[in-house]
């Protein structure tokens, strides 16, 4: 849920995010119980999407495709997809420590 404070939404107003992976033919109904531990609702959309995943790795083709995004609401499983379409491009896993800033960076900090 994320409201006025993350400068989203109208002081005293929230935006809740309510998500699954559809499993009946009443994908609305599944998230019911999720629903009404958040009235009263002042507006409610609802969107059903499929998902897709690549069928191919791309090491052979060079045509990388990540999945389409799922029910996780903080793209964690999108963050895993981005690691591993790296680790199949490059042939190694991204290494984060590489990134961290260096002594004279854009923003003067000095090395920790």
């Amino acid at each position: 849920m994320i409201s006025y404070a993350h400068n989203v939404a109208a002081q005293g107003k929230y935006i809740a995010i309510a998500s699954t992976t559809v499993e009946t033919t009443d994908p609305e109904k599944e998230v019911e119980p999720a629903l009404e531990l958040l009235e009263p609702i002042d507006q409610k959309f609802v969107a059903i999407s499929d998902l897709y995943e690549p069928i191919d790795d791309g090491c052979e083709s060079q045509v990388f495709c990540s999945c389409s995004y799922d029910a996780t609401t903080h793209f964690e499983t999108t963050c895993n997809d981005i690691k591993d379409i790296y680790k199949r491009m490059a042939g190694m896993a991204f290494d984060f420590e590489n990134m961290k800033r260096k002594q004279n960076d854009v923003f003067g900090e000095a090395e920790q």
